[in-house]
C-alpha cells in the first residue's frame, strides 16, 4: 500500500515537472532583449525548487541559444539573473549550483558536437547505406549547433559565468591535430576567439596566446583548408592586430518578428 501511494506521488511530481517545462518553454519562445525583465519574472514566479527542474530549465535555455545564436548574449544574461536569484540545492548530499549543473551542460554539448560530427561523416548506419544527401542534412545539423554552443560558451564566459581555464581547453581542442584540421572545429574556433579574444588576450596568458596564433598562422596558409576558412583565421589574426577593435560594427540581437522573418 505505502508503495503504490509512493508511485502515485512520483507520477503526480513527474506530472507538475511536465506542466512547468512547459511554461518555462513558452516563455523562453517569446524571451527578447525587449521584454526580458518581465519574462524573467514569469520564470522566478514558476518557483525553480529542485535539482531536476534546474537541469530542464538550462537544458531549455542551452537549445534556445543555440538554435537562435543571435540571441546567445539575452540567454548569457538570463544565465547570470538566474544563478544570482536562485538558492543551491542539495540532490543525494552533494550541493548543487547553477553554475556547476551550467558547466555540466556546457561539457555535455560540447562532446556532443564531436559525437555528431562524426556520425555525419558514417556512410552506413545498422548496415543501412546512408545517402550523400542525408549525411549532408546530418553535417548542416552538427555545424550549426557546434557553431551555436561555442558562440553561448563565448557569451557566458563575458558574463564570468564560465571561467578563463575552461575557454583555454575549449581553444585547445578547437586547434585540434595541424595535420588533419577538423573545418568546423576551425570555423568554431574563427567564433570563439572572435568572441572572448579582448578579454584572454593579457599579459598574464601571453603564452598561451601567442602559441595559439602561431597554430592559427600555420592553419591559414594551410592548402588543406578551404579558402572560406583560412581567411577566417587571417580575419582573426587581423583582429588581434587591430587590438580586438572590430573594422565594422557588430549587429546586435534582432528582435523576435526579424529573426521569424530571417528564417
Amino acid at each position: 500500500m505505502h508503495k503504490a501511494e509512493k508511485r502515485y506521488e512520483i507520477g503526480k511530481v513527474s506530472d507538475e515537472e511536465d506542466a512547468k517545462q512547459r511554461q518555462v518553454k513558452g516563455i523562453l519562445n517569446k524571451l527578447t532583449p525587449q521584454n526580458f525583465e518581465k519574462l524573467f519574472a514569469q520564470v522566478q514566479d514558476l518557483g525553480i525548487e529542485t535539482a531536476a527542474t534546474l537541469n530542464g530549465v538550462i537544458s531549455q535555455i542551452f537549445d534556445k541559444a543555440i538554435m537562435e545564436p543571435t540571441f546567445c548574449e539575452t540567454y548569457a544574461r538570463f544565465c547570470v539573473q538566474l544563478s544570482v536569484a536562485l538558492p543551491e540545492f542539495t540532490e543525494d548530499g552533494e550541493k548543487v549550483t547553477f553554475k556547476r549543473v551550467l558547466l555540466n551542460k556546457c561539457q555535455e554539448e560540447f562532446e556532443r558536437g564531436k559525437r555528431e560530427e562524426e556520425e555525419a561523416g558514417k556512410t552506413e548506419e545498422d548496415g543501412i547505406a546512408i545517402t550523400p544527401e542525408e549525411r549532408e542534412i546530418k553535417r548542416v545539423k552538427a555545424r550549426r549547433r557546434m557553431l551555436g554552443n561555442i558562440r553561448f560558451i563565448g557569451e557566458l564566459y563575458k558574463e564570468s559565468m564560465l571561467t578563463e581555464r575552461i575557454m583555454h581547453q575549449c581553444i585547445t581542442s578547437l586547434l585540434g591535430e595541424y595535420q588533419s584540421p577538423d573545418e568546423e572545429n576551425i570555423e568554431a574556433l574563427c567564433k570563439l576567439m572572435t568572441t572572448i579574444g579582448s578579454l584572454i588576450d593579457h599579459s598574464k596568458a601571453k603564452a598561451h596566446i601567442d602559441a595559439y596564433f602561431e597554430r592559427i598562422l600555420d592553419l591559414s596558409n594551410n592548402p588543406k583548408l578551404p579558402s572560406r576558412l583560412r581567411f577566417g583565421l587571417k580575419d582573426v589574426i587581423d583582429l588581434r592586430n587591430n587590438d580586438w577593435q572590430q573594422r565594422r560594427k557588430v549587429e546586435g540581437p534582432k528582435k523576435i518578428e526579424e529573426v521569424h522573418r530571417d528564417a
